[in-house]
């Protein structure tokens, strides 16, 4: 058992750094400058006031007429982590605190995995496949892009995945406890993303043990149910703090200058999400296909589970398809299906023994691939390149359908592009106010093929080791080569904890 402990921590270990490193080193949203605004004051301050009159995506004003984003709590919460620990490591520098707070997905990334080896395991596969099969989970699949980016599609895709797995792990012993973290996970999930909630039907169903009795096992699902909804409760009263009755007024008109929230539409979208060259599932995500063979083989024996986790995917799907921005853009896939294939990894294992092995690992290389790509360049360049607006999808969801606009027909090019430049020098690092901020709505940005030229974020690769190679030492938010060595050193530390720990565990 302690060796097994060691193993999980080598895993979360490496998963991290190689996360870590896979990432821009830079707040790459507006959304997620914005939480970090609210961990920032709840650091400076003891309060969610965004005070930098730069923060401004979905701000609004509220108590006492001060400004409050409708953003919800739980990666802002994580950012005051992060943003501690940065201070923690030299003096106090805002570009330290963004590279910090987006390593907070990438510890996401690696808890994700932890999650995945630890209820493997309690399902019977053995150590070292617990392990590469946990991996496959992160790298194989969109959380890996996800991980290295301030959206925070990742953080709700682990509560979903914590919530299901703790269920199912503890069907058979301590269930009561069991049912407390899947509660508690549930409502992390809704603070999340509310539509996340839905998830709370295949946590039921894997509470649930056939063989017991229904009478004597109530009590573990009101704990569930009742757990979220303290979180719900939670959720609309911090939302009442920062707005109560009366400071609403004008919102509505300053909501005008985002996109519309509902799409009329929602057939588009589930026709782009289902084949498009643009948003595709199987075209982002082809290890999907080893999960879905998984769903046949759990249907043998745990068809209330499957049926209760295919239908809180369905709802969670139709709600997504009838927005505007069903697709989550700019992002690389649809980002919103992100804690689906997450949740769906559980049944990976099974799956691969459905199928032929050389499918497995076509599926699996090819997800590996697909994410390798999604890591090298910036999502914003292409569609600068083609001089669209943010909101294009409002009006023309139909463009997904084109490979002029496709990340996954175009990084090969991009990635060509990038190489054949590596040469010229920029003006300028980002059009964002400082390296670290998070890039602008393109809307602000001048666009065209021309404009790529003038920044270097859209003409060089994402990664933080190599795209801070542009800026001098006194700009950069952390030394690169102490950085990077320790990185390194960690992920290979945790690989040979691995190693040597399944070794014996197996022998």
């Amino acid at each position: 058992m302690a060796r097994w402990w060691i193993a999980r921590a080598g895993l979360f270990l490496t998963v991290f750094a190689v996360v870590a490193l896979s990432g821009p080193g830079r707040i790459d949203i507006v959304d997620g400058q914005t939480r970090y605004e609210v961990a920032r004051s709840l650091v400076e301050h003891g309060d969610s006031i965004i005070r930098d009159p730069n923060v401004w995506f979905a701000v609004f004003p509220g108590r006492d007429g001060l400004r409050y984003t409708k953003y919800r709590f739980p990666q802002s919460a994580a950012g005051v982590a992060a943003i501690l620990a940065a201070d923690c490591s030299g003096p106090v520098n805002e570009g330290r605190r963004h590279f910090f707070f987006t390593l907070t997905s990438s510890v996401a990334c690696a808890t994700l995995a932890v999650i995945y080896a630890s209820l493997f395991r309690r399902l019977g596969h053995g150590p070292r496949a617990s392990l590469l099969w946990a991996a496959g989970g992160v790298f194989c699949t969109p959380s890996w892009f996800y991980g290295t980016s301030t959206f925070d599609d990742i953080l709700g895709s682990v509560a979903v995945v914590l919530a299901v797995s703790s269920a199912l792990a503890s069907r058979q012993r301590h269930p009561g406890a069991g049912a407390v973290l899947a509660g508690l996970a549930l409502g992390l999930a809704f603070h999340c993303k509310e539509p996340l909630g839905i998830f709370v039907l295949p946590v039921l169903a894997a509470i649930y043990n056939p063989k017991l009795d229904w009478r004597s096992q109530w009590g573990r699902q009101a704990i569930v149910v009742l757990l979220l909804a303290a979180s719900v409760a939670v959720y609309l009263g911090y939302d009442w703090y920062k707005f109560p009755p009366g400071s609403t007024t004008g919102h509505a008109e300053l909501m005008k200058k985002y996109a519309p929230f509902w799409s009329g539409s929602p057939e588009v979208a589930l026709l782009a999400m289902s084949f498009s060259l643009g948003t595709g599932v199987l075209f982002y995500n082809p290890a999907i296909l080893i999960c879905c063979s998984g769903l046949r083989v759990w249907w043998s024996g745990e068809k209330l589970f499957c049926l209760s986790l295919s239908a809180a995917i369905a709802v969670f799907i139709l709600f997504i398809s009838s927005l505007t921005f069903f697709k989550g853009d700019p992002a690389w896939g649809p980002r919103y299906l992100t804690p689906i294939f997450a949740v769906l990894w559980i049944l990976a294992p099974a799956g691969s023994r459905l199928v032929r092995g050389w499918v497995v690992v076509t599926a699996l290389g090819l997800g590996l691939v697909v994410q390798l790509n999604a890591l090298c360049i910036d999502p914003h360049r292409l569609y600068i390149e083609q001089c669209l607006p943010s909101a294009f999808y409002v009006s023309a969801p139909g463009l997904y359908f084109h490979p002029a606009i496709s990340h996954l027909i175009n990084r090969p090019r991009e990635i060509a592009e990038v190489l054949s430049s590596q040469g010229d020098r920029a003006n300028r690092y980002s059009p964002a106010l400082s390296p670290t901020f998070a890039f602008p709505v393109i809307d602000f940005v001048e666009k065209g093929p021309a404009a790529l030229r003038k920044y270097h974020v859209l003409n060089g690769f994402r990664f933080w080791w190599a795209s801070f190679l542009y800026l001098d030492g006194q700009s950069r938010p952390v030394d690169l080569t102490r950085s990077v060595v320790l990185l390194v050193l960690a992920a290979v530390a945790g690989l040979i904890v691995q190693v040597f720990s399944t070794r014996t565990s197996e022998s």
